[in-house]
């Protein structure tokens, strides 16, 4: 661990050097991303498109909502390009605190926490997303009663559930950072299970954009799942009982 501890104020500077950084990467993908910004448009409303009932149609309902849409499509794709440095930042940050040997699972802190956000929205483009717009978009139309989503409001529904997912299946990973710092342990999680199952619910709630139970038990399930998952992992990979910190740390001589 870092022999000099940084002030309050340094912290703050060193968070704020690591948001800017990443701002930075997210112009840098900015760029391309919107050069394809219709086509990542019309892959992302795929599953509505999809479901849409017959004689409906995605619509825009302002002048300029077709511009705002592209311009938030293409803010979203350059926030997904850039996770990888992200979390990179995110390293570079709590990194001064950690240990030697702690510091080495960078590697696999990025590109496990890359596939397992790319694996969560992908979950739900594939798997979630057509059976919640089918029930979503068909189940309250009729005969006079017809969906004509506008596009602004489907992209930012749709993107704050591939966020949420993304983040839902980030779990495993930050459980295993966790212990492999010795900060949480299997047996913590075990007792803690009941309030996790209550605040997993309270997620679900709020990540998921609407109040349909699919899309809630969607969400919810994973939620579950991946705590009962860490828990393995906090067993599986958590700090032993005789750990290196204590090779690591300085000698004490006596000398006061």
């Amino acid at each position: 661990m870092e022999e000099s501890k940084m002030s309050f104020l340094e912290h703050l500077g060193e968070l704020r050097r690591r948001m800017l950084w990443s701002i930075l990467a997210v112009l840098v993908c900015f760029i391309p991303a919107y050069y394809f910004s219709g086509q990542i448009f019309d892959f992302l409303m795929e599953p509505i498109k999809n479901e849409l009932p017959k004689g409906s149609t995605l619509i825009f309902i302002m002048p300029a909502e077709g511009f705002t849409t592209y311009l938030k499509v293409s803010i979203y794709s350059a926030i997904a390009a850039a996770v990888p440095f992200i979390l990179y930042q995110v390293w570079k940050f709590v990194a001064p605190g950690l240990y030697k040997h702690e510091k080495r699972i960078v590697i696999p802190f990025i590109l496990f926490g890359s596939f397992f956000f790319a694996l969560g929205g992908s979950f739900f483009y594939f798997v979630v997303a057509p059976k919640a717009f089918e029930f979503l978009l068909n189940e309250y139309s009729s005969d006079y009663v017809r969906a004509f989503p506008s596009i602004s409001e489907a992209l930012s529904f749709f993107m704050a559930l591939i966020l949420g997912f993304g983040l839902v299946f980030e779990f495993p990973l930050v459980i295993f950072v966790l212990a492999r710092i010795g900060v949480v342990t299997s047996g913590w999680l075990r007792r803690q299970r009941k309030y996790a199952i209550l605040v997993s619910a309270v997620a679900a709630a709020v990540l998921t954009p609407t109040t349909d139970a699919i899309s809630f038990m969607f969400m919810f399930v994973p939620l579950v799942i991946f705590y009962e998952l860490g828990i393995l992992v906090a067993w599986l990979f958590g700090k032993k009982k005789t750990s290196d910190e204590e090779a690591e740390a300085p000698a004490d001589d006596g000398v006061s």
